[in-house]
């Protein structure tokens, strides 16, 4: 199948956009240890025999426990363990006598994002309920595990649109300065917040566990850590799927910088189509370019004159200006499920500035004080909602709205520390003034990122190529807006033994568990009996739903049962955190 690559139409190959500075290019940290192939397991980590108790609903079958292990698996009697929370669920009729017969850990991506929730949720699919015991785990550096921080960090709150000097120095200066926040913050961890050392911390988990092969689900960055998982362990892989791939046979960079023309493809392709489609219900406009000028407009006013808004009784304080405009579209391109309440928000945010602008400040908030508490409530909840995968534009540090930025600064530290960047302003400005005027719902915002700035561990990993391997089963939507077709594509061709299973027609972030019935079929046929597709294949979408009558986003969302499998699985998550201490 053909795909659009990251150089259509700037009139550059590829290799010009993507290409990173070879040795010298970066600094490093001397604290941290080369970790470029697996050690050899202290006894002290083989002997410990983790504690497990009930976590979650009793009906969710689940049991927590923390591991101990080296803070530096090259360096492993040098003090200073962390603590690895661990989730299973074993098979219903599972017994000492009968135990399951084999292993699948699951990871959610970010990278960074908890994965706790990842057990409940693979034991919820019905055909790996039968053999498998189901593991998920929080990452170093996140979620219920030994933490890092960036507390305090500068964040982004300038237009990155703006080509003003002084705005682009701003932008500078936080990318800057956001390594010493998450150093101060992070008690010495953050050189070894490393897929290196995160790939060894799944294999003592795989040991300790008694299972000599390991199958496994990654979604996202979760596919980068399976690809990692699988050079370093070759000989304890079983069936392994990677779900809404990265370009885990190149850098970083090259993922990230693949995302704005993703996003724009999204956004202009198929949200703005699907909208128009439907401009009765949603009045956003009778065709996708007319789609595309409402969101013009409303950034440029949101810009000259950002709504500041109460809610809840004046128990929460939101504003809307152009970067919460644009994140608020960036996140909600993920999945479908979310198209009409993004519609029915950029409808309620045009009437709100036009209020605003016609009656002043207090026009606008009379208009939020008539809406319902629930609708109120689902405002607030979408104004703090964070992406469900990889974050468009490579990097937005400075937390969370909910304060807690233990999986930021996990994703900061893994995607900075992990493959090389170019170092100074030159690089990242060249990528946005390339990429912006084309795909810019993202693609000015190649500025924002602290790995062009960061002093990396002197590590270096080895690169996955697959040889060697069992046959490895790559899922990818074809407009996936933040794991670029195009990054399947590429890490396929250079993946021996890979098949690659492309759903036309659709653009979820994150496929198996409901996204597409003939992908779950291929997916389970292979992690039940390791029977692969013969060749690369293709399942068709099933096309976006059409918008109801009724006002989206009121149902309950605390659930786990619903929704797209990564909201799923961060349901899970959730239900299942907070019983280990």
């Amino acid at each position: 199948m053909k795909y659009l690559t990251l150089a259509v139409g700037l009139g550059l190959s590829a290799a010009a956009v993507l290409f990173v500075p070879g040795s010298g290019a970066t600094a490093s940290m001397q604290s941290a240890t080369v970790v470029d192939k697996p050690h050899r397991v202290a006894n002290k980590y083989l002997d410990q025999r983790p504690k497990w108790i009930p976590c979650g609903d009793p009906e969710l079958r689940t049991y927590c426990a923390k591991i101990t292990v080296p803070r530096d698996w090259a360096n492993q009697y040098s003090g200073n363990d962390l603590q690895i929370a661990v989730s299973k669920v074993a098979p219903a009729n599972s017994s000492p006598a009968h135990p399951p017969s084999r292993v699948v850990f699951g990871n959610p991506g970010g990278p960074g994002g908890p994965g706790l929730g990842l057990a409940p949720y693979l034991a919820s699919q019905a055909p790996l309920a039968k053999d498998h015991l189901a593991v998920g785990f929080d990452p170093r550096g996140t979620g219920t595990s030994s933490n890092v921080s960036c507390d305090g960090s500068p964040g982004y709150s300038m237009d990155a649109r703006d080509r003003d000097p002084a705005t682009r120095g701003l932008i500078a200066e936080a990318s800057e300065m956001s390594q010493q926040y998450c150093e101060s913050q992070s008690r010495g961890l953050l050189p070894y917040i490393t897929t290196a050392q995160t790939v060894q911390d799944m294999d003592l988990i795989r040991q300790l566990l008694g299972f000599d092969k390991m199958d496994y689900v990654g979604y996202s960055g979760g596919t980068w850590l399976g690809a990692y998982y699988q050079t370093y362990f070759p000989d304890h892989v079983g069936r392994f799927v990677l779900d809404s791939n990265t370009d885990f046979t190149k850098t970083w960079l090259d993922t990230f910088a693949a995302q704005p023309q993703a996003f724009e493809r999204r956004f202009r392709e198929d949200f703005a189509t699907w909208a128009a489609k439907y401009d009765e219900l949603l009045h956003l406009g009778s065709s996708p370019s007319a789609v595309i000028r409402t969101y013009e407009r409303l950034r440029r006013a949101l810009k000259e004159r950002p709504a500041v808004e109460e809610f809840l009784d004046a128990g929460v304080q939101v504003t809307y200006d152009q970067n919460t405009l644009d994140q608020l579209i960036a996140n909600d391109m993920y999945t479908k499920l979310d198209f009409h309440s993004l519609a029915d928000d950029l409808a309620f945010l045009r009437d709100l500035s036009a209020a605003q602008t016609k009656g002043g400040p207090q026009a606008a908030q009379r208009r939020v004080d008539a809406l319902s508490t629930a609708r109120q409530q689902e405002l607030v909840r979408r104004a703090n909602s964070a992406p469900v995968g990889l974050r468009p534009g490579g990097n937005q540090l400075g937390g969370n709205q909910l304060g807690d930025d233990a999986e930021d600064a996990t994703f900061t530290a893994i995607t900075c520390n992990d493959t090389a960047w170019p170092q100074g302003r030159e690089y990242g400005e060249q990528l946005a003034a390339r990429l912006g005027p084309h795909f810019p719902l993202v693609g000015w915002t190649m500025t924002e990122n602290p790995c062009f700035y960061w002093d990396r561990p002197n590590l270096t990993m080895p690169t996955p190529t697959g040889k060697g391997l069992p046959t490895t089963l790559m899922v990818q939507s074809v407009h996936d807006p933040a794991t670029n077709y195009a990054l399947a594509v590429s890490a396929h061709s250079r993946y021996a033994g890979s098949r690659l299973l492309t759903v036309t027609n659709e653009g979820d972030h994150g496929v198996y568990g409901g996204v597409n019935r003939c992908a779950d079929r291929v997916v389970n046929t292979f992690l039940t009996t390791g029977k692969a597709p013969a060749t690369d294949v293709s399942c068709p979408g099933e096309g976006i739903p059409a918008p109801t009558t009724e006002e989206p986003g009121l149902e309950e969302t605390g659930g786990y049962t619903k929704g797209a499998p990564l909201r799923q699985i961060a349901g899970f998550t959730k239900a299942v955190s907070g019983y280990l201490h």
